[in-house]
């Protein structure tokens, strides 16, 4: 029970790392710079932050990102957020699972998962065309679910902290 009261304690005692993955070019993919912007930007948050509008986490680059956290973040809480598509009547809604996000699913990548906690913003209806539909989600939702979204991370961190 010591090594894993010890082990717990290494693990909350590093500050978090939060992966927002995504593009500004594609509005529904926007959602995760969104959030790491507001992060940074608005609530300066004890974190290390990936993934803003000026360096966006995104399915070019995400490899590069996923194994630089790996190497330098050994150890820490990984909270990984993104897009994703759903069933019409859940557009709007965050979800929040364990286990690590799987980013790019979508558009059928087969991209590493990353993370611990995994908030997902649904930002549109899935359909034959994903990517289309990504396109076409509404700018005022996503922005909406961004400021959500960042205010759930800010409230997550503050309680990681309290246990540091």
């Amino acid at each position: 029970m010591a090594i894993f009261n010890s082990m717990y304690n290494d693990f909350l005692s590093k500050k978090p790392v939060i992966v927002c993955v995504g593009t500004t070019s594609v509005v529904g993919d926007s959602l995760g710079p969104k959030v790491g912007d507001l992060l940074v930007y608005r609530y300066d948050v004890d974190a290390f932050v990936y993934g803003k509008s000026s360096l966006p986490v995104n399915g070019v680059n995400y490899d590069k990102y996923i194994s630089h956290i790996r190497k330098h973040h050994t150890d820490s809480v990984i909270i990984a957020i993104d897009a994703c598509l759903g069933a019409k009547d859940e557009i709007g809604s965050i979800k929040y699972t364990f286990g690590g996000l799987r980013a790019g699913a979508a558009l059928n990548k087969n991209l590493d998962k990353i993370g611990h906690l995994t908030i997902l913003g649904i930002v549109a209806e899935r359909c034959a065309n994903n990517l289309e539909a990504l396109m076409k989600a509404e700018r005022t939702l996503v922005e909406e679910m961004s400021e959500a979204i960042a205010k759930k991370v800010i409230s997550l961190t503050a309680a990681l902290a309290s246990v540091r």
